[in-house]
């Protein structure tokens, strides 16, 4: 079985976890940048980068309404 990916926005920076079994078996942290530059690096190794596009767009929405 698959790790499961789970992600908040807390504004600066998107919280990630993965997830196995309901355990936290991985976690990290990105401020806009950090994101930005993880998602280029996804993109160039062909995986599915759609978490973490969707937590910078969240991120971005979020530091716009502060």
């Amino acid at each position: 079985m698959g790790e499961d990916l789970n992600w908040k926005v807390v504004p600066p920076k998107a919280y990630f976890y993965w997830k196995r079994d309901g355990q936290v078996v991985r976690s990290a942290q990105f401020t806009q940048a950090e994101l930005e530059d993880e998602i280029e690096r996804l993109y160039a190794v062909g995986k599915d980068a759609t978490p973490f596009v969707l937590a910078l767009k969240s991120l971005a929405l979020a530091r716009g309404s502060t």
